[in-house]
């Protein structure tokens, strides 16, 4: 009997794919093993060529002959583990079962070369981790070769490729020249152009006051208008004082209209769409949504979050009935989902509708939604809670009828002055009754008007106004920018060019992108809004009118690994073409004066070792005395080392619990001391890392 060795991207999926394999019996034997997420990752320049350590334009462009990878220092264990399995030479073939998707394919075969290995590869392919859709998965293993598989494989390998040339080149030409750390990169830079516009426009905002004058019935109210412009804003008060005082007592209904609204339960979650709304409802950041939509999908109570698609398959809907039932035992839906499943003719309707199900509208995955497994007695966090029943609710909405309103508008008018007042009245909830919770306010219909009729104004007053500044970006916001990049252009092709490759970044990268603007200080969070930091204004007015500031680049290329999925671009061509980019970029960026900010020297603390001060730096907090090595590096095992956290570790104190990752995958909390110039792990309990 043949034997594989399955290779799962997260330990927590090997056990699941695992459990189900002991129910099956298949014609090969399967050894299991598991990733924890990337093991491996691109050399550093240095490591192809001794010259490439020292950042000198002249240098420029780096371009490895072949692209190679090392070991990442925090899977080194995980990676030498698998490496002795394939070493004994016991399997046949092995069987990727990273995530469905373009970096699912990246972290397996960055792997499969690192290692030289030579062994045949089937694919697991699901969107979900139920023990249904994994039974299903192992009995259909894919082969390495199939075309949808190996177009995805090149696009994400290329697409690793590009953003090492493009961030590592244009990074050391633009700090040569700024002289201090500038990070560049080809999603990242036109997403901080995007904020950066909007805080320039904040800046530059002059207020304007404007007049407006309200005549109140007592049920209701209405603003003046201009008939002809149909603006309701008066530039001048002495203008508005006149108008006021032509007002008589009385006010006569010359016009209303009433137009029905239907409105249809929107479409399912994509994880943008998934991300937007946990920031409107909950205030979540991007990361956040995704950290805990992906700790849903590991416990197989959703579909995989990392999708761009917001339409089902239609074999999927088929049986989307399933995925639902279990919702009836829940408090928000028990009301609403038994009669729902006696309604067969609904589900069919949805099962036609467009907006919903679209085999032509997927993606390498469907839109979020629930699994058939219930909630039952699973120990979600409050966040988790909050997420699940986001998903649950627009899954329970397409079923439910529609929001149907009626929007009156009545036209009054006062001695030749007009007035618009307008209403609405539901005449069906519909499937809002699902986000009661989530009203900021009720529709308020306007009391019955008929025309001609008289009546009697109670007050009317000005109002003094003035005109505000754009808001800043929030995380809904500028998710939204990002996607719908082509509003940054004027050039109709290339709006259009956007609007196929769905803007800038991915899903799966956006929130990452931004965490990264705020990490290297070019943007920050205050509150909930983005602001752009004088540094990160710097960078992109120096770098002008340059592509890489251009949303339309990063679009034209992920275009091209698009094309390069669907098979409608050779990948060797795609190659030629990102070489020629980056030399000619490169050299454009040699005449580039990048004026920005001096950074502030922060110091943190004195040496343990020679009392030389200690400041921050770009990755760590280190000794100015360059004869001493000391240093604390700001990330460890995934744990952030605050400069808060720095000071205490330089005054002989402990720092705040930090949150760390052990090399197994393992997560744990631990305080960090400084004893004898080394770092020590202080744990609350005695639990050990192993």
């Amino acid at each position: 009997m043949k034997k594989a060795l399955l290779i799962a991207e997260k330990p927590s999926l090997m056990r699941d794919i695992q459990k189900v394999y002991k129910t099956m019996h298949l014609p090969y034997e399967i050894e299991f093993a598991s990733f924890v997420g990337h093991v491996v990752e691109l050399k550093e320049p240095h490591e192809y060529k001794s010259e490439w350590k020292k950042w000198d334009i002249s240098l420029l462009p780096m371009i490895p002959d072949r692209y190679e990878f090392r070991i990442k220092k925090s899977a080194y264990k995980v990676y030498k583990d698998i490496e002795q399995l394939l070493k004994s030479n016991h399997y046949d073939f092995l069987i990727n079962a990273c995530d469905a998707g373009m970096e699912g394919e990246n972290i397996f075969y960055s792997f499969y070369k690192k290692m030289g290995c030579k062994l045949p590869v089937k694919r697991f392919w699901t969107s979900q981790t139920t023990d249904g859709a994994i039974r299903k998965a192992l009995t259909e293993l894919i082969d390495e070769n199939d075309g949808l598989i190996r177009n995805l494989r090149n696009a994400a390998m290329y697409r690793s490729v590009f953003d090492w040339l493009i961030g590592l080149n244009l990074t050391r030409a633009a700090t040569v020249k700024g002289g201090r750390i500038i990070k560049i990169g080809r999603v990242m830079t036109p997403t901080l152009a995007i904020v950066v516009k909007r805080e320039l426009e904040i800046q530059n905002f002059k207020p304007e006051p404007y007049f407006q004058i309200e005549i109140d019935f007592g049920s209701f109210k209405a603003l003046w208008f201009d008939a002809k412009s149909n603006d309701n804003k008066i530039k001048s008060k002495q203008l508005a004082e006149e108008v006021l005082s032509q007002v008589n007592t009385h006010a006569t209904v010359r016009d209303i209209k009433t137009e029905r609204k239907t409105i249809f339960a929107p479409p399912l979650h994509s994880l943008l769409e998934l991300q937007k709304e946990a920031n409107k409802f909950y205030g979540f950041t991007s990361s956040e949504t995704l950290k805990i939509a992906q700790s849903l999908y590991e416990k197989k109570l959703i579909t995989y979050p990392r999708t761009e698609s917001k339409h089902l398959p239609t074999n999927f809907a088929k049986t989307i009935d399933e995925n639902i039932q279990h919702l009836k035992n829940l408090e928000d839906y028990k009301d609403i989902v038994p009669a729902l499943l006696q309604n067969k003719k609904q589900f069919e309707d949805v099962i036609r509708s467009k907006k919903y199900v679209d085999d032509k509208k997927l993606t390498d995955h469907h839109a979020i939604t629930l699994t058939e497994v219930p909630l039952g007695k699973k120990n979600l966090s409050p966040s988790e809670l909050k997420i699940y029943h986001l998903i649950a609710k627009r899954l329970v909405s397409i079923f439910m009828p529609p929001y149907v309103i009626d929007k009156t508008i009545a036209i009054l008018e006062s001695n030749n002055h007009l007035f618009k007042a307008n209403g609405n009245m539901v005449v069906q909830k519909g499937y809002t009754v699902l986000y009661e919770n989530f009203r900021k306010k009720q529709e308020q219909p306007l009391p019955t008007l008929s025309l001609n009729m008289d009546l009697d104004i109670q007050n009317k007053k000005i109002l003094s106004k003035q005109t505000e500044p754009p808001s800043r970006y929030t995380d809904s916001t500028l998710l939204d920018a990002m996607f719908h990049a082509g509003r940054f252009v004027e050039d109709k092709e290339l709006q259009r060019v956007l609007k196929d490759a769905e803007g800038i970044g991915t899903s799966a990268t956006r929130a990452e992108i931004i965490e990264k603007l705020i990490t290297i200080g070019m943007v920050a969070r205050d509150g909930k809004t983005f602001l752009a930091t004088q540094f990160g204004i710097d960078v992109i007015s120096s770098l002008g009118n340059h592509d890489i500031v251009s949303p339309v680049l990063t679009a034209i290329w992920s275009k091209k690994l698009k094309d390069i999925v669907d098979g409608q671009l050779n990948s060797s061509l795609f190659y030629k073409e990102m070489l020629q980019y980056v030399r000619e970029t490169t050299s454009r960026f040699n005449n580039l004066s990048m004026d920005v900010e001096e950074k502030q020297v922060k110091v943190v603390g004195k040496c343990v070792n020679c009392q030389s001060s200690v400041i921050e730096g770009f990755k760590t907090y280190h000794c100015t005395n360059k004869e001493c090595k000391f240093s604390i590096s700001k990330t460890i095992m995934k744990g952030r080392i605050s400069i808060v956290d720095a000071k205490k570790l330089l005054s002989g104190k402990e720092t705040r619990e930090i949150l760390f990752t052990w090399k197994s995958g393992k997560k744990g909390k631990a305080k960090l001391k400084l004893l004898h110039g080394k770092l020590e792990f202080i744990f609350a309990t005695s639990n050990s890392k192993n």
